[in-house]
């Protein structure tokens, strides 16, 4: 089968070329050609047209074959190119083949035409392969050589001596400088110092031992910076059975940044179980801890208004006491149940403390003036602090309205102040006291873990007292946590300020320093309502019964004493009962013999709850009321649902439920007046 050819003949004789063609032909080609015979001709023939060959006659009248070789050369194509002439001498030949022609063939021997051009056309398929192989070397060499160079993570290869034989672009902008300057220096220069000893021991066992490793190190960059890279490092032979170290180096910064984060969020996140905890151990506590502090302190006003009495005469005169001894020894008791009395309200406001921190103290929240909380309690505090501590209000803007619970705002800024005082050196110094409104951004909010950033009222207080280092700055908010002397201090003052913070949707920061003071920054959402306007205070009620019948239930004896004598003696009639299921039996009994019902919320067999709802289906018209040392926002609710009309803190008894109950019982239809 005839191979196909596509010939350009450069010959001025039509019959040279018919000839040509003839004997290519006959050696099994079946050509198609185009003759031309000058060189625009061939110059035209070349740009138009894919040739496979080029046969070109040496002499011609107008135009000769070297002058063909050079227009074809400047084309630079791969194909041959052969002499077909019939005067060329062997010299001028071989001439011909140094300046890049293919072959010549005599026109007197033109059988040797086919096999040369057969030849050739092999030669140059070779020679197009051979090409092909190195654009495509050449091309996944560029490939390998960007991705080398390019990569996201940095590629560098050590030998023995730990010195940079090789690296890649990405290594050269991580370290800093350009790679020329790189290659050649230590490795272990730009390890931070306190690695290098890490680095030296790691290195040598990839190095000796054939080790894969992967390390983590902080390195230097030049200009001074820093940052972390995680290696992974192998042993390799490199030419003449040298032994390198080839690593990829990965810039983990950003990761070691989100896991310092996680790990501040996981610190915060167990502060928060811890505080829970804490809470709900303080909440329990301080329930038991009312129930005594109810019947002390109304005990300890019974004693009171009992020595208040004149004295008792005696039907022995020799045996009688002379009246001033007696108003002596009197007026010494009084004091001495004054001074108890002081210790069970340092107690119950304790107590209040732990319940506010355990969140179980309710809120009162309203839109507040916060210069005005911040003035009231500058007040309190001038009466309190030593004259020797200075306290200076900074309030840069007072146009600022929160939506708090004036009395817990007032709690926190006397414990931040109280705590900035005991701070200072030998009990004086200066204390400020600043407010200014702060737009938060959503970095601030992340920084200070607030749910939302925006307008915020920025609260501090600052003192030029001895400051705190940091182990101290990381556990000030933990309760029961103190650096004071006992019996100075509670290590509730600072926790409590955090919870009510919480509580409040805010947050609480210090800065401090040893030496340097202390700066307590209190951020609380900002509001634009305007000031509520306060209610008027109702007139005080009496506290004097007309006789009423008062049941008191309750599974504490001391309690039981307490509220009886205090009742009767406001005027009361009192029924007592340790037993509820006994006091529900009686009141079923006699129905319209009781006028009020007080009872423990906590008691066995029977809640203060279920007594509650046993008499409303017995008298519905029968105010109930209900004592507990421990109230929460479930017992307020269950409690509006069963009909209660009051709740009463337990610690309150004696102060309060007297009035409570004659307030009650005023609005009552047929009350005695």
């Amino acid at each position: 089968m005839s191979r196909d050819l596509k010939i350009l003949l450069v010959e001025d004789s039509e019959d040279d070329a018919r000839l040509s063609i003839l004997a290519l032909r006959r050696g099994g080609f079946a050509p198609r050609f185009r003759r031309v015979q000058d060189a625009s001709g061939l110059r035209a023939a070349l740009e138009l047209e894919r040739w496979d060959a080029l046969l070109a006659d040496f002499s011609m009248p107008h135009f000769s074959g070297i002058e063909a070789l050079n227009i074809f050369r400047t084309a630079d194509l791969d194909i041959p190119f052969i002499f077909v002439s019939g005067l060329i001498g062997e010299e001028t030949a071989v001439a011909a083949m140094k300046a890049g022609a293919s072959d010549y063939v005599m026109k007197q021997n033109l059988t040797r035409l086919a096999p040369a051009m057969e030849r050739e056309l092999e030669q140059a398929a070779i020679r197009a392969k051979h090409r092909q192989a190195l654009n495509d070397l050449k091309l996944s060499r560029d490939r390998y050589m960007d991705l080398y160079n390019f990569a996201p993570v940095g590629y560098l290869t050590l030998d023995q001596d730990g010195c940079i034989a090789q690296l890649n672009l990405t290594c050269a902008t991580l370290l800093g400088n350009r790679r020329e300057r790189l290659r050649g220096a230590q490795f272990a220069e730009f390890v931070a110092p306190a690695s290098r000893a890490q680095w030296a021991t790691q290195f040598a066992q990839v190095l000796g031992r054939g080790e894969r490793l992967r390390l983590e190190l902080q390195l230097l960059v030049d200009g001074g910076s820093m940052f972390y890279a995680q290696l992974d490092c192998v042993h390799v032979t490199a030419a003449q059975g040298k032994s390198m170290v080839r690593a990829v180096m990965t810039d983990i910064s950003a990761r070691k940044e989100t896991e310092a984060e996680l790990q501040r969020y996981e610190q915060q996140l167990r502060q928060v179980q811890k505080m829970e905890s804490i809470g709900t151990l303080a909440g329990g506590i301080a329930h038991d801890f009312n129930n005594i502090l109810g019947s002390m302190l109304g005990n300890i006003e019974l004693a009171r208004l009992e020595l208040a009495m004149e004295p008792p005469t005696s039907p022995l005169p020799s045996t009688a006491a002379p009246e001033p001894a007696w108003n002596g020894r009197r007026k010494q008791s009084l004091q001495y149940l004054e001074e108890i009395h002081k210790s069970g309200v340092r107690a119950r406001d304790l107590v209040r403390q732990i319940l506010t921190f355990s969140r179980h103290e309710p809120q009162h929240l309203a839109t507040q003036a916060l210069h005005l909380v911040v003035e009231e309690t500058y007040r309190m505090l001038r009466a309190t602090v030593p004259a020797g501590v200075e306290i200076h209000l900074a309030l840069q803007d007072r146009a600022l309205f929160v939506h708090a619970d004036a009395t817990q705002l007032q709690q926190v800024l006397m414990n931040l102040c109280t705590n900035a005082w005991h701070a200072l050196r030998e009990g004086s110094g200066l204390i400020k006291i600043g407010l200014a409104r702060a737009l938060l951004s959503d970095a601030d909010a992340k920084r200070l873990n607030l749910a939302a950033s925006g307008p915020y009222a920025h609260l501090w207080v600052e003192d030029n007292g001895q400051g705190m280092e940091a182990a101290v700055r990381e556990r000030i908010f933990e309760p029961f946590f103190t650096t004071k002397p006992v019996g100075k201090g509670t290590g509730l003052g600072l926790a409590v300020a955090h919870g009510i913070a919480i509580a409040h949707k805010g947050a609480i920061t210090v800065d401090s320093a040893p030496g340097q003071g202390s700066t307590f920054h209190l951020y609380l959402p900002g509001v634009e309502q305007k000031l509520s306007l306060p209610i008027a205070a109702e007139a005080p009620e009496s506290s004097r019964g007309h006789g009423e019948h008062v049941i008191y239930v309750d599974d504490d004896e001391t309690m039981i004493l307490m509220v009886e004598r205090m009742l009767e003696r406001a005027g009361f009639r009192v029924s007592v009962f340790q037993d509820a299921l006994r006091a529900i039996a009686t009141v079923r009994e006699h129905p319209n013999d009781f006028d009020f019902v007080v009872t423990d919320f906590n008691m066995p067999d029977c809640s203060g709850l279920d007594l509650a709802q046993e008499m409303a289906r017995i008298r519905p018209d029968m105010p109930v009321v209900i004592s507990s040392g421990f109230i929460t926002d479930e017992l307020r609710q269950h409690a509006k649902d069963s009909g209660v009309r009051e709740l009463l803190e337990k610690q309150n008894t004696s102060q309060e439920l007297g009035k409570l109950v004659s307030s009650i019982l005023s609005r009552e239809p047929g009350r005695k007046t």
